[in-house]
Order: structure tokens, then sequence, then C-alpha cells
């Protein structure tokens, strides 16, 4: 979506605060012996202050986040699978507020993590940043991908 008034840039803003106050919240309730759907209701219950879980109102998602730990790469259903010390949890959150969609996601570790997956987590990172160099109206998904972006992260991890 390209903005064109300031009223769609304020909507856009609004959902992307709300977003970010969910991140926050979800970040506050990871920690050894949470379940992924306990998380979730944490994040949920900032959603429900004046926005909607994009997933669960445009694809039926099941849960109102999307909330993955370790192995499990993204968008899984949070339920009963409780974090541990040392894991990797994903959080996700896509939100429609006022006719404007935000969406974010990020990476937590619990506790303290092993090298190998803070590297990961680190990598992970710098690929985002050298990606959001490249994103820009006009430029196609696969340039950004698929660009020094991607070269980047590899040269990175090494």
């Amino acid at each position: 979506m390209s903005t064109k008034t300031a009223e769609e840039l304020a909507g856009m803003r609004a959902a992307g605060l709300v977003v970010r106050r969910t991140l926050e919240a979800m970040k506050h309730a990871v920690r050894p012996g949470v379940t992924t759907a306990e998380v979730d209701e944490a994040g949920a219950k900032v959603i429900r202050d004046g926005a909607r879980p994009a997933p669960a109102v445009v694809y039926g998602f099941p849960g109102v986040n999307l909330i993955s730990v370790n192995d499990e790469a993204v968008h899984e259903i949070p339920g009963a699978r409780k974090i541990r010390k040392g894991g990797l949890v994903k959080l996700d959150v896509t939100i429609e507020k006022d006719g404007f969609m935000a969406d974010a996601a990020m990476t937590i570790g619990v506790g303290k993590i092993s090298e190998e997956k803070f590297r990961l987590m680190a990598c992970a990172e710098r690929a985002f940043h050298s990606a959001m160099k490249i994103a820009r109206a006009g430029v196609r998904v696969s340039e950004v991908g698929g660009g020094s972006s991607v070269k980047y992260a590899e040269a990175a991890s090494r």
C-alpha cells in the first residue's frame, strides 16, 4: 500500500503501534514453563483493544498470533507446548485496524541460549536489515530475497 494522505499514514502508524504493543506484551510473557497459548493470550489482550487478528480474520487461523518454538519454522498454532529455557521463540503478529494492516515478528532467546542459536538470530537480523536497505516501491520481492541481502547473510554466517 502506498500512503497518499496524512490520514492514511496516521492509520498505518496506529496499526503499527498495536503490533509493537502486542509483541512487547508477548515478549514479556515468554519464560520457561509458559505455554504458547498463554503467550498468545497476552498478545490477544492488546489486540482486542481496538484491532482484529488478521490471520484469524483472513485465513480462519485458530490462534490470534503465530508462535513457533525452536525447530518450528514459522506460523505455528499456539497451544499446550511449553517454552523451555535455552530455546528460541518466534512471535509473529499481524493485525487489522480501521482498514489498515500491520505485521511484524521477532525471535526471542529464552534465558541463556547456545552460541549456535545466538549466531542464527544475529544472522537473521543482519539479513533483515540488509534487505530493508533494498526494499522499496517498485523493487520486486525476488530482488530483495535473491539480491545482496542473501549474499550478505551468507557471508555473515561464516
